[in-house]
């Protein structure tokens, strides 16, 4: 095979594709991942760094269970310490209404074998006594075996792995346009020529629906922005990574804490990387209002990315509709954690024909309306 044929081409450097591209090769398979930036840089890389198992759509459950033990690897599997910790993660409930709907949510994980727990507020508050008495509370929903890791490393170490197992990694190659033949993907061209694989996977995120348009049809998403605030260094004092209503944060290894939420999320209006003062005004107001010890502390730097999901909230994992040779995997609403396990699903399924976890409900039939309607 020339530089630019591979058995696999998998377009987009995130979490997600970067992942595929390490296990294929590590099946035998040749392999190229094209990326039109810096692999990592999107989404997978502007992130909180939440490896949650808890509160998810329950066909995702046991992938993100199952994601966990390739995290709990990942260290010695990449020889690399990429910040992975187990230490929790916690959600609380700040009205009777979302004790109740979290109570519900508490029953099927537990039914689905998660290790989760109802916390009364009592309880909750001498697990992060960093929180206010002044906050109102009813208890939390807790997972001791969730945690987080450092979004800034992570692509990039898989990456390197991939790169010592022979996958060829494009940087700064946005595809301009994917050619088909009989019913199939022939070539992604690029302004530096055209990549040819048998195989070609699409994980570019929220830039997968133009890929799509470029071969007739349309994939649903939906995209927004979020923003994150990091503080300056300080000691220990928040653990599990703590979700409310307003806002989500962490503190991470160096002693910083990461908050964002729902405070921070915003259209996509102009420049997608630009922080919105309004959200540097929330958290301002938010944060010290929850972590006291907060007060007075400096902001040292805020980033923004954007957000994909599907219509229904989760990811489609599948062939293309017309396409043999033609796979997605995109549309996630918190892809961090499933990135690698996905990464390993899909290599099963290209190498071997089957997957080794079944993905039948991440499949393309709830989306039929959108593959016959074709696009110019």
């Amino acid at each position: 095979m020339n530089g630019s044929t591979a058995d696999v081409v998998v377009i987009g450097g995130g979490i997600v594709g970067s992942s595929i591209a390490f296990r294929l090769a590590g099946k035998g398979l040749s392999v190229i991942l094209l990326e039109k930036g810096r692999v990592g840089e999107e989404a997978s890389g502007r992130n909180s760094g939440g490896v949650r198992q808890q509160d998810r759509y329950w066909a995702e459950l046991p992938m993100a269970m199952e994601a966990i033990t390739l995290w709990a690897d990942m260290k010695d599997e990449l020889d690399c310490d990429v910040g992975y910790r187990r230490v929790g993660n916690i959600h609380y409930a700040h009205s009777r209404e979302t004790l109740e709907r979290l109570r519900g949510v508490v029953e099927r994980e537990i039914k689905g074998g998660l290790e989760v727990q109802m916390l009364s507020p009592e309880e909750t508050r001498r697990l992060t006594p960093s929180l206010s008495e002044r906050i109102e509370l009813h208890g939390s929903k807790y997972c001791p075996s969730d945690g987080t890791a450092n979004p800034l490393l992570v692509v990039k170490a898989i990456c390197r792995a991939a790169r010592r197992k022979g996958v060829r990694i494009h940087e700064h190659t946005p595809v301009r346009q994917l050619t088909t033949h009989n019913g199939r993907v022939a070539a992604a061209v690029t302004e530096d020529g055209a990549y040819e694989g048998a195989i070609f996977v699409i994980a570019a995120g929220p830039w997968t629906k133009r890929l799509c348009n470029m071969v007739g049809f349309d994939f649903p998403t939906k995209v927004e922005k979020r923003s994150l605030m990091v503080t300056e260094a300080l000691p220990p004092m928040i653990t599990p990574f703590v979700e409310s209503d307003k806002l989500y944060y962490r503190q991470a290894l160096e002693g910083n804490i990461h908050v964002g939420g729902s405070i921070t999320a915003s259209p996509i209006e102009g420049d997608q990387t630009r922080v919105e003062f309004k959200s540097f005004i929330e958290v301002g107001r938010w944060l010290p209002a929850f972590v006291p010890a907060t007060r007075n502390v400096k902001l040292i730097r805020a980033f923004s990315g954007i957000r994909e999901s599907s219509p229904d909230g989760v990811p489609t994992l599948d062939r293309a509709p017309g396409f043999e040779n033609f796979f997605i995997a995109s549309g996630f609403s918190g892809g961090f954690c499933l990135g690698p396990i996905v990464g390993k699903l899909m290599a099963e399924w290209i190498a071997e024909g089957k997957s080794s976890l079944d993905l039948s409900l991440f499949g393309w039939s709830r989306f039929e309306d959108c593959s016959e309607r074709q696009l110019p």
